[in-house]
């Protein structure tokens, strides 16, 4: 065995040698997970062998994976971390998973704020991992990708409801549609932070709504199938569906969140949520209205005068040959 974490840590030489304090890196084996660490965190890593080895046999129960080589990286330095993610900053990202190099890149207890949950992270990326080699990765969108992780890791779990209700009451919920691209470009910390959360409710919300075993045989059609496909076979919806039920569920959220004050301003916040959601209601029934107006119209064949001819002067438009009266 030690013949084998020599020859694997020699594969990693060139890697190893960019860091910031070379000849102080150690290494130790877990199962198939290879653990790299300057020699003051020992009992790091050690932490880190037994985490991943647990949670290893709790996923793949799920994925039925082969034991390949992971290899974990606990990063001193803020350099060195971004150096080894490639340019993500400590300061914002607890770990980072590279997939397709097998690799799990994680934060020494000096780099990490007070609180920050080692073994959450560590699971967190080990899902990654997983969903990439079950060839799951590639066809679900990224929000799932990490909402799963989160899920898995137990990360924010009683407080994402808090998170949520925050997020929704102080308007900085991110647009389905961008959660995707604010993942992946990072605009702020704070927008940031935002969508992970949602992600957590969304698979949160897609749990609850499947259960457990079905919400599993959709991760399992997502082997074979895009994640639209995989859901509409499985839950019976369509992507329009689900963000339909996301939507509905902000009025428990907001209300939760409120009550889970305990100030004295909570029945004058609940009015106010409830004027809120009445007003938006209003205005999407008033939209809809005019859209079945319009397609009435249409069927009629009765056609609207633009707005920039009536205001245009002389007054005109253009009339098909079959409208003219000559």
């Amino acid at each position: 065995m030690r013949n084998l974490i020599v020859s694997v840590l020699f594969v990693f030489l060139p890697l190893l040698s960019t860091l910031s304090y070379p000849d102080e890196i150690e290494s130790v084996k877990f199962s198939h997970f290879y653990i790299y660490f300057n020699k003051v965190d020992r009992d790091q890593a050690q932490i880190c062998g037994n985490v991943l080895s647990k949670a290893w046999d709790e996923f793949n129960v799920y994925f039925h994976l082969p034991p390949e080589p992971i290899y974990v990286f606990i990063i001193r330095s803020p350099e060195d971390f971004s150096k080894f993610t490639g340019g993500m900053s400590p300061f914002t990202f607890s770990g980072f998973a590279k997939p397709s190099r097998n690799q799990i890149i994680v934060k020494s207890p000096n780099l990490r704020k007070s609180g920050e949950d080692f073994a959450g992270t560590l699971r967190h990326e080990l899902v990654h991992i997983l969903l990439s080699r079950a060839g799951i990765e590639q066809r679900i969108p990224l929000w799932f990708n990490e909402g799963i992780a989160m899920y898995l890791a137990n990360e924010y779990h009683w407080g994402t409801r808090l998170r949520m209700a925050y997020i929704l009451l102080t308007n900085r919920l991110v647009d389905y549609k961008d959660l995707d691209r604010e993942l992946v470009l990072s605009s702020s910390p704070d927008a940031t932070g935002n969508a992970y959360v949602q992600s957590l409710y969304l698979t949160q919300l897609l749990v609850a709504r499947l259960g457990e075993e079905k919400f599993w045989r959709l991760l399992d059609e997502c082997r074979r199938k895009d994640f639209a496909t995989a859901l509409k076979d499985v839950a019976g919806m369509s992507i329009a569906d689900f963000i339909s039920e996301f939507k509905k569920s902000l009025w428990i959220v907001a209300i939760f969140g409120a009550l889970a004050t305990g100030s004295i301003f909570t029945p004058l916040a609940i009015m106010a949520i409830i004027a809120f959601f009445a007003i938006r209601h209003k205005n999407q029934q008033k939209l809809k209205q005019w859209e079945e107006e319009e397609r009435e119209d249409e069927e009629l064949g009765i056609r609207r005068i633009p707005w920039e001819h009536i205001l245009s002067e002389p007054y005109e438009f253009e009339q098909d040959e079959e409208d003219r009266p000559w």
